[in-house]
């Protein structure tokens, strides 16, 4: 316990590095507008 209470900001580190890693992201491979081919995906010309 005497360690915890020396490291306790690496572990609150540590703590926030990981929820960031999964909650922070919302999802791999969405970052583009990529098809399956790997070319750039065609924009919408539909204006409201």
């Amino acid at each position: 316990m005497e360690w915890l209470t020396e490291n306790w900001i690496w572990v609150l580190v540590g703590i926030a590095f990981l929820a960031l890693h999964f909650l922070g992201h919302g999802g791999h491979g969405k970052h583009n507008k990529r098809d399956k081919s790997g070319k750039p995906g065609k924009q919408s010309d539909h204006r409201d």
